[in-house]
Parts: structure tokens; C-alpha cells; sequence
């Protein structure tokens, strides 16, 4: 594991650990979901410096951290208020905080020049307030990059496992991130994962015990391989897909009045 700073008291957290017991890199939507990052970033007209610094809140067992540090010259320091998590939490060039970002600490404002809010907005009562806490680590002018969930046709039993409050679409994300940073690409990924999601609805519906680990592992390897080989095939062919199982946001932070 890398080494772990805490900035702030220990808290238990109330999240299937089960869901970091099968995050892996290896895994077809981790990867999917890192290509579809590359892609926005590629085409939205903005950029990170070559060598970044980068705060990805929410991080778990750093799966996206070392995606990141792996396929680009940034840095990536990962906070996580799940400490199971977070010890699981591989060497990288970052550095790991147990650290709640609404303390907003000093000698962290506007440290960085993108922050990273994956799959966490979804989970919150009240998304604004922990986005803006999140940009005061930015300095103006940086990113903010943000991944969630998509669809509300879609909520199921497992949505409902995994803390999920809300699924988006384009204009809802717009909607919530509206006034805190100016968008610059907002779009969906995972088309031709539409129609598995609907059969996660349906075939995890009961909930239960195993419904994290029904919902998100692939049944077999092969399964895994063949997801991954689809992703390449849409990824190949449809740059902006017109509908998806997330949606990926960027956005600049505006300079300072």
C-alpha cells in the first residue's frame, strides 16, 4: 500500500467495502471509463499542464490515481474518507490522505492545478456545497473533472446498494454544476452498456446480500475480455454517443473576480 497521511479524524463510513474488493484496473468499466476520460480531454478544448498536480477526492483503492499517473506525467495525491480503502491503496508518485475536503485546510488551497470528483456526487445529499469545497483546492483556471452514474431509467436494487441518491443526465449535471465552474464538454459513455444495466434491473430487483458483487463482477473472465473488446469497438466508433450508463463532465474554474 502507499503510505497514508491523515488530515482528519477517523470516521466510520457506511459504503460496501465489497465494491473496492472488485475494483481493479483490470476490470472492463474502470478501463472503459479511463478511455472515456481521455477521450473528453482530447476534444474539450482545454488542458492540464503536462506534469499536474491532481486531487482525486473520493479516490477508494486508487484505481483511477494510478490509471492517471500510468497513462500521463501527472501527479495524483488520492483522498478517501473510507480508510479500508484507502489501505489498499497501491505506490504512486501522489501522495494518499485520509482527509475530508470540507475542512477545506489551508495548505491545500488552490494547490492543484485539476481535481477529480469520479462516481461521488451521486452519493451526496447536498452536491454543491462539497463541489465548491473541492474547487478551493483548484487554482483558477484549473480543472474539474466529474463522472456519475446516468439514467434514471436505470436506478435498481443495486444503485440502492451501492449509497446511490440520484442518477444524472447531461442536463441534470449541467444543472447541479451550474455557477461553480464554466463547462467546457459534458457527454455520455458506455452506450452499449444500456441495455445490460437494464438486465442488472431486472435480474438484481430482489436486492439482498451479494447484490454489489451480482451487479458489478463479471459472472466469468470471458466476460470481462468481451466487455473490454466492446468498449474499444465504441470507443473506436462513436466519439459522442447519444446516450450512456455515465456521463463525464470538464469544466475550468472560473478566475478569480
Amino acid at each position: 500500500m502507499s503510505e497514508l497521511t491523515y488530515l482528519s479524524q477517523v470516521r466510520e463510513q457506511n459504503f460496501p467495502d465489497e465494491w473496492y474488493d472488485l475494483s481493479s484496473t483490470t476490470h472492463f468499466w474502470f478501463r472503459w471509463r479511463m478511455k472515456a476520460l481521455e477521450r473528453i480531454l482530447a476534444s474539450s478544448g482545454v488542458a492540464a499542464p503536462a506534469d499536474a498536480r491532481a486531487l482525486d477526492v473520493g479516490c477508494g483503492s486508487g484505481v483511477l490515481a494510478s490509471q492517471l499517473e500510468e497513462a500521463t506525467g501527472w501527479t495524483v495525491d488520492a483522498t478517501d474518507l473510507n480508510l479500508a480503502a484507502l489501505q489498499h491503496c497501491p505506490p504512486r508518485r501522489g501522495r494518499t490522505f485520509y482527509y475530508d475536503i470540507t475542512e477545506e485546510r489551508a495548505e491545500l488551497a488552490e494547490r492543484y492545478d485539476t481535481v477529480i470528483l469520479f462516481d461521488i456526487l451521486e452519493h451526496l445529499p447536498e452536491p454543491r456545497r462539497f463541489v465548491a469545497s473541492a474547487l478551493r483546492h483548484v487554482r483558477p483556471g484549473g480543472l474539474l473533472l466529474v463522472n456519475v452514474p446516468a439514467l434514471p431509467a436505470l436506478t435498481s436494487a443495486y444503485d440502492r446498494a451501492a449509497g446511490h441518491l440520484r442518477r444524472y443526465t447531461r442536463r441534470s449535471l449541467r444543472a447541479e454544476l451550474e455557477g461553480l465552474a464554466e463547462p467546457r464538454a459534458v457527454r455520455y459513455w458506455g452506450f452499449s452498456l444500456v441495455p445490460l444495466l437494464a438486465l442488472r434491473k431486472l435480474t438484481v430487483a430482489g436486492g439482498g446480500p451479494r447484490t454489489i458483487q451480482r451487479g458489478f463482477r463479471p459472472p466469468f473472465p470471458g466476460v470481462n475480455s468481451a466487455l473490454t473488446a466492446l468498449m474499444r469497438l465504441e470507443t473506436w466508433a462513436l466519439r459522442s454517443p447519444p446516450l450512456g450508463t455515465s456521463v463525464l463532465y470538464v469544466g475550468v474554474k472560473p478566475p478569480r473576480a
